[in-house]
């Protein structure tokens, strides 16, 4: 049976996209919505397909590829390269065997006369809908140099967000699992030594120590059972997590977060206006936009603002309207994009706004640093301190077990 390339959205809104086996169109459509995903394309492998597969399958195309892709693209489109030659040069050029592939083969798609927003759509991983919608804005605009800038530079800010949010989080990550080790540590070999001190004192120790002893030996007796259940435990987690109820409980601990809470809602926040409005400067549909908005959210809550506002929009809504009502939306956002769209300059305003909340989340970034650190020191320490503590307890009281 043939095998057919789809993409496809969750009921919680979240893109979804992969390949299945099916006898024809409508009965792999029917088994996706079986699913519960609503069917956005579908088309049936074919052999270039199966030849790109091959290619990138050794060596995943990372973002910087690609970003580097539209850059060298821009410029030679902008210098008066035909698009097929530009297409032909990078892909001579590229040391990347999988991205050299699939340039290859959008070549030779659009030397066949295939669309290049088309030709894009075949390597949704790779590229995504962003980048399709607006090149087939820009062949409809005759701007395909300017759109091609303008999404390296929202690739580039995309990706300098997510450092901003991985290097925030890295140092608490590794201050937690470092205490984590020291604690485990302490219990398993240092606690079993003082043990042995007290047990031949035949004293009444403090509930503290007698709490930490019964957890030492717990460790030491039973170690090959814990590490098997915490592997089943994470395993478990794991398989939890890629369930949509188990993404939804991710996206709402990370927006409701103490501290970290709120770096991650700018974030979303940001990432969102950024998208939306490049689509709406690139003259993309504003429904088409909304729809591309929700899917790169990056959190099922900030998604659902996005497809709430397409519904709200389709039935003769504004903007703006919707946006007051959310709280996911600060009143301020709300207030810009509601003048953006009086004054006739929507995407000038929400560009204005997207670098606003690009700046916020800059000093969000630097806050939960400053934050963190600390925080996570004196966690540590009332950790290892309290273990001391409990240890030494004892000794605080040798009158009455060293006499003993």
């Amino acid at each position: 049976m043939p095998k057919f390339i789809y993409q496809a959205r969750e009921f919680s809104g979240a893109a979804a996209s992969g390949a299945l086996t099916a006898a024809n169109a409508d009965e792999a459509t029917r088994l996706l919505r079986g699913e519960g995903k609503i069917v956005v394309s579908i088309r049936e492998e074919t052999s270039a397909d199966h030849a790109v597969a091959a290619a990138g399958g050794s060596k995943k195309v990372k973002r910087d590829d690609v970003i580097y892709f539209a850059t060298q693209l821009s410029v030679m489109v902008e210098t008066g390269v035909p698009l097929p030659e530009a297409l032909d040069a990078i892909s001579d050029q590229t040391d990347h065997p999988g991205l050299r592939e699939i340039i290859a083969d959008l070549c030779d798609q659009v030397k066949s006369g295939t669309e290049f927003s088309a030709a894009l759509e075949r390597h949704p991983k790779i590229f995504g809908r962003l980048f399709v919608a607006m090149m087939r804005a820009s062949e409809a605009s005759g701007m395909m140099g300017q759109m091609l800038v303008r999404v390296s530079e929202y690739l580039e800010q995309e990706r300098e967000t997510r450092k901003r949010i991985k290097g925030a989080m890295t140092y608490p990550a590794f201050m937690l699992s470092f205490c984590i080790l020291t604690v485990v540590a302490l219990l398993a070999f240092v606690l079993p030594r003082f043990e042995k001190i007290y047990s031949t004192k035949g004293a009444t120790l403090p509930a503290p120590t007698r709490f930490l002893l019964a957890l030492s030996k717990v460790i030491v007796g039973y170690w090959p059972f814990l590490i098997v259940g915490l592997a089943g435990g994470i395993v478990a987690l794991a398989y939890y997590l890629r369930t949509p109820s188990g993404r939804m409980m991710v996206d709402k601990i990370r927006i409701s977060l103490p501290i970290i809470g709120a770096m991650y809602r700018k974030a979303y926040l940001a990432r969102s206006l950024r998208t939306l409005a490049t689509m709406v400067a690139s003259g993309v549909d504003i429904l088409d936009g909304l729809d591309i908005t929700a899917q790169v959210a990056g959190n099922h809550y900030y998604a659902k603002v996005w497809t709430d506002l397409a519904g709200s929009v389709k039935e003769g809504s504004t903007l703006a309207d919707p946006l007051f009502a959310n709280k996911h939306v600060p009143r301020t956002i709300s207030q810009m994009v509601s003048a953006g769209e009086k004054t006739g300059r929507l995407g000038m305003v929400l560009n204005r706004v997207a670098n606003f909340c690009e700046d916020d989340l800059k000093n969000g970034v630097k806050t939960v640093t400053q934050m963190i650190e600390p925080l996570m020191i004196i966690i540590m320490g009332l950790l290892v301190g309290g273990i001391a503590i409990s240890l030494l307890l004892p000794i605080f009281s040798i009158s009455k077990v060293v006499a003993h």
